[in-house]
């Protein structure tokens, strides 16, 4: 009688170990779920944001290279004067404005890519399963990252040229162009007639040395040089950028 009791109770109790795990199993099979679900979510949230940047970044390099054609065409009106000096009173102004102008600045694209930030913490790319999109999206920052580094090669050129100009031009003419371009910068990129009332007159030129306008020369070409590079790999950011949008809207069927 004891022996059947005892039995008995072995299989009631080995049927609720099995009923708690099975539980535990099916509990467990449920978070699963949960969790599958929230990363596949996580992961739409994700690829809808890499959209909106991409977009964001297709203006901003879109304004970036109409704005460096116009000056770099410029810059190499400005070379052509550097390289065949007259002396002569309206040469060395008009000589004077394009540098003061078309030197001042240049279109510079400072990418804000918060989801390829967000991307680089944690796991969070390996979320993304479809691999040609994960890889369009490492492409995608390493063209970004390409781009910073040819950037800081066009400052420093920038820069070095700048100095270049300050031993050849008498820039003190130019304070109500300079004051008139902090308005708007992108009035570089207009018509130079539009500074000739804001330039001052009297000795344009400091010193017109035959070595400082050939240095000059050569830090306006190199500078001439970096920019071209650069707007070129802003292309080549809007060519990437099309692939994984193009990749993006395929795979993940959004707009």
């Amino acid at each position: 009688m004891t022996g059947e009791k005892s039995r008995r109770y072995f299989r009631y109790a080995l049927g609720e170990l099995l009923l708690v795990v099975a539980g535990i199993l099916i509990a467990l099979q449920i978070d699963g779920w949960n969790d599958d679900r929230l990363d596949r979510q996580k992961e739409r949230e994700i690829v809808a944001s890499m959209l909106n940047d991409i977009s964001t970044d297709r203006e901003l390099i879109k304004q970036s290279i109409d704005g460096n054609e116009i000056l770099l065409d410029a810059l190499g009106d400005l070379l052509m004067k550097v390289a065949e000096p007259a002396d002569d009173r309206q040469f060395r102004r008009e000589l004077f404005i394009r540098s003061v102008i078309h030197t001042y600045w240049y279109m510079r694209v400072d990418f804000p890519d918060l989801t390829i930030s967000q991307l680089s913490t944690g796991n969070n790319l390996f979320l993304i399963r479809d691999k040609p999109v994960r890889d369009s999206i490492l492409a995608y920052k390493r063209g970004l990252d390409a781009y910073r580094h040819v950037d800081k090669e066009l400052m420093h050129y920038f820069h070095v040229q700048e100095q270049s100009q300050k031993l050849i031009f008498n820039l003190a003419l130019a304070k109500r162009a300079y004051e008139h371009i902090e308005q708007n910068y992108l009035e570089i990129l207009g018509p130079l007639d539009r500074f000739d009332s804001l330039i001052s007159e009297g000795s344009y030129l400091i010193d017109d040395h035959p070595k400082l306008l050939a240095r000059y020369y050569g830090d306006v070409l190199f500078y001439r040089t970096t920019l071209n590079n650069g707007t070129a790999y802003l292309r080549e950011q809007l060519k990437l950028g099309d692939e994984l949008t193009r990749l993006i809207r395929e795979k993940y069927a959004i707009e």
